[in-house]
């Protein structure tokens, strides 16, 4: 009886035998399937990396926003709208010896508003609108205010100007006045950069219906 008590027992653990070792390799396939868990940090560290593309888009609307100067008009002000409700939308002041025109001082710049004088038409119209600023103010290559669609305004250098304007007209006014005509728009106008002869900075940026900006507006 002896015997026939410890066959059972022999063959009991040859049968545990078998269930432990799968126990164990489980234990260790769940040892090893715990490296998996860097999976989320790679999927993290591929969504942070694609948060610059976001950031990219607000640098690279300046460059893709509409441009401030063109033959139509500088900023908010167009060629060929009333002109007095120009001037109260620009905040402008009307020039008590010259009527036509009216002014605003902004930062850095003077905005001009004119209109036909005597006037054609009624209501009369804005027949042209000049930024500009002393030269003695500016630094060459370094413009304030508006700019046209190339980049150029007040405070631009002629050759800055030549480079983006390749076929880009050269007038010569009175005295050491010139101008390069840069733009131009058929039922528009025309856009006008201003610099003194000698020197290579452009002090005045002009949009108007004019052959070319007058010398002297108010004289």
């Amino acid at each position: 009886m002896d015997i026939d008590t410890r066959r059972p027992r022999a063959r009991s653990a040859r049968i545990l035998s078998p269930l432990f070792g799968m126990a164990v390799t489980g234990a260790l396939l769940a040892g090893c399937a715990a490296p998996a868990s860097p999976t989320p940090t790679v999927t993290q560290t591929v969504i942070a990396s694609a948060d610059p593309a976001p950031s990219s888009s607000p640098s690279a609307s300046p460059s893709a926003s509409a441009a401030d100067v063109s033959p139509s008009g500088i900023g908010e002000v167009e060629l060929g709208t009333p002109y007095d409700g120009a001037v109260t939308a620009a905040g402008a002041t009307p020039v008590e010896a010259c009527p036509w025109l009216a002014s605003a001082e902004a930062d850095g710049y003077t905005l001009i508003l004119q209109r036909p004088e005597p006037s054609e038409q009624d209501p009369p119209v804005v027949d042209l609108v000049q930024v500009s600023a002393s030269p003695a103010d500016l630094e060459g290559g370094s413009p304030v205010g508006p700019v046209t669609a190339e980049g150029i305004g007040v405070g631009s250098r002629v050759d800055q100007a030549l480079a983006a304007y390749p076929d880009a007209s050269e007038i010569e006014s009175v005295g050491d006045r010139r101008y390069l005509a840069v733009e131009s728009q058929a039922g528009a106008g025309s856009v006008f950069l201003t610099y003194t002869a000698g020197t290579d900075t452009i002090w005045a940026v002009t949009a108007t219906t004019l052959e070319e900006p007058p010398y002297e507006s108010c004289g």
